[in-house]
């Protein structure tokens, strides 16, 4: 049976280099290394053949003008050129020798007196036609009229219900009667008195219950009701009459009463 092993002995000499070995597989690249010195440039290449036109560049700027050349030879005249900016204004001149006095003129007089005649006889015309317009204004208005400043109620003596009542009064130019005042609620009692008819006012409250407006939409600035009016008596009186008293009642619209517009 061998025994164990005993001690490892002492290195050997080195042998002879053996034979070369084939040749490892190629490594992977190595980092890039720096930028080695620039080289001397090379002799130039032959000249390339021309090549395609280019497209025309932008105009340059002007140049300086030059100096003006030599007069040329002396020809026939052309046009003359286009006139040149104006100047600035030259000093003022010396004062000319006074000239010889002219004929003396007519007198304006004259002329003033007429002027003053023909405006006092202008005068005398307008104060006629004042007083003429005022006498045919009172005979117009004689019986079915009353003016109040610058109102004027009119009425036709007949009787229409409210909606034709308002369609009266726009097509004469005016409208339904809008009393604003005692002297205009006056004026048309009396209107009303010699008809003996109550009349039909402007004013409704057919958008609210109980508040009454202008045809405008504005809340009244007068009012001469009868005592316990307004009251909405069955519950569709939504117009306004005017009795012969000069009081005002609330009033069914379809039932007729007197026209009376305002002017």
């Amino acid at each position: 049976m061998p025994g164990s092993a005993g001690r490892e002995g002492p290195s050997g000499k080195q042998g002879n280099v053996g034979p070369q070995g084939p040749p490892g597989p190629k490594g992977e690249a190595g980092p890039k290394g720096e930028a080695g010195v620039a080289g001397k440039p090379g002799s130039a290449g032959t000249q390339g053949p021309t090549g395609v036109k280019g497209e025309r560049g932008a105009p340059g700027e002007h140049g300086a003008p030059g100096s003006a050349g030599a007069a040329g030879p002396a020809g026939a005249m052309g046009p003359p050129g286009p006139p040149g900016a104006k100047g600035p204004p030259g000093l003022k001149g010396d004062r000319g020798a006074p000239g010889n006095k002219g004929a003396k003129g007519e007198s304006g007089l004259p002329d003033i007196t007429a002027l003053r005649q023909q405006v006092e006889a202008l005068l005398g015309q307008v104060q006629h036609l004042q007083n003429a317009f005022s006498q045919y204004r009172k005979v117009e208005l004689f019986p079915n009229g009353r003016a109040v400043g610058e109102k004027i109620f009119k009425t036709a003596g007949f009787e229409k219900t409210f909606e034709d009542a308002q369609q009266v009064c726009m097509q004469a130019g005016g409208q339904m009667a809008s009393p604003r005042s005692a002297a205009e609620n006056e004026a048309l009692q009396e209107l009303a008195t010699v008809q003996n008819k109550p009349a039909f006012l402007s004013m409704t409250d057919i958008k609210t219950e109980g508040n009454f407006t202008y045809p405008t939409g504005e809340p009244l600035v007068y009012s001469n009701w009868a005592p316990g009016e307004p009251n909405n008596n069955g519950g569709s009186e939504n117009c306004v009459e005017i009795f012969t008293n000069g009081k005002w009642n609330d009033k069914v619209c379809r039932d007729p009463r007197l026209v009376v517009c305002e002017f």
